[in-house]
């Protein structure tokens, strides 16, 4: 049984409760994101686990509320909702939600016993290999003073349908092929952008806040190496967002973290392919702490 529920992390959080006991799982979604970006995943996690999806501070159903909405703010609020639930959390982060997982388990490592990175925002490897549409999709966010207005400008041309099926067609490889809830829960998610005031600046704030992060690569490295739960990164390989040679190399950074790469899969593997996701999430639990998210209590 899942249910949306409001938490009180310095104003109101919504998350989406899975229910379920045992270790605790919270899921961070990516930019432009919400909670139900789990949706494939949870119900077979809070089998044996307990399982919490909270919408970031900006995203899905919760508001700013003068939190901001920077990824180092969102790590805080991740971090509380962890407290909220319990004190010892496995986090599941996609995209900007990668990033934030690794934020938190870098400053909150009391609070981290384990990371499941897919696809996580991280350095660009290779330039040259940047489409031009990711790079107008990623770079008009952080165009001075015009950056917001752009964005609404071309959020005018059209209804939340159309932007809901434009941001699946370019996470995914094959978007037509995916469930027909991540569809509905897409449109949703688009419908409710258009009517929060917040919406377009919290795009802005946050991908400028996520730019610190992923063009000094140099520091992007010393924060892997101050990781010390254990990882496992999963990442679709023909992602246009975060190339696939970004994953090899966090590979070459953290040897002693489990990567796997799934191949004819893009952004966002969890929903394109959630049984893959699920079994070597599975292997890897098992193998790292004893415990299996395809077993029932």
């Amino acid at each position: 049984m899942t249910d949306r529920v409001t938490i009180d992390i310095n104003g109101p959080v919504s998350v989406l409760d899975h229910g379920g006991d045992g270790p605790l799982v919270v899921f961070v979604h990516g930019l432009e994101g919400s909670a139900y970006n789990w949706s494939l995943l949870a119900p077979q996690i809070a089998l044996t686990h307990r399982v919490v999806a909270p919408d970031l501070s900006g995203f899905g159903y919760t508001p700013p509320a003068g939190r901001g909405s920077t990824v180092d703010a969102n790590a805080e609020l991740v971090a509380s909702t962890i407290r909220h639930y319990g004190k010892d959390a496995l986090l599941m982060g996609n995209s900007m939600g990668g990033l934030i997982s690794l934020i938190v388990a870098d400053k909150h490592p009391d609070l981290v016993r384990g990371v499941v990175l897919i696809n996580p925002a991280a350095p660009v490897t290779d330039w040259s290999k940047v489409s031009p549409p990711t790079a107008a999709r990623l770079s008009t966010p952080l165009i001075p003073l015009l950056g917001g207005s752009i964005v609404d400008a071309y959020r005018s041309t059209q209804t939340a349908e159309q932007g809901a099926e434009e941001a699946l067609h370019f996470v995914a490889v094959d978007a037509t092929s995916m469930d027909p809830v991540v569809w509905q829960h897409a449109e949703e998610i688009a419908r409710l952008r258009r009517t929060q005031e917040w919406s377009t600046d919290t795009l802005v704030t946050a991908v400028r806040s996520i730019a610190p992060y992923v063009l000094r690569k140099p520091t992007f490295a010393r924060m892997l190496h101050r990781i010390a739960p254990p990882v496992l990164l999963i990442h679709g390989a023909e992602d246009d967002l975060i190339q696939v040679e970004t994953a090899r190399w966090i590979g070459r950074e953290r040897p002693d973290w489990t990567t796997v790469l799934f191949e004819g899969v893009g952004h966002v593997p969890m929903l394109e392919t959630p049984e893959k996701v699920l079994d070597v999430f599975d292997v890897w639990e098992q193998a790292t702490f004893g415990t299996s998210a395809s077993s029932t209590p």
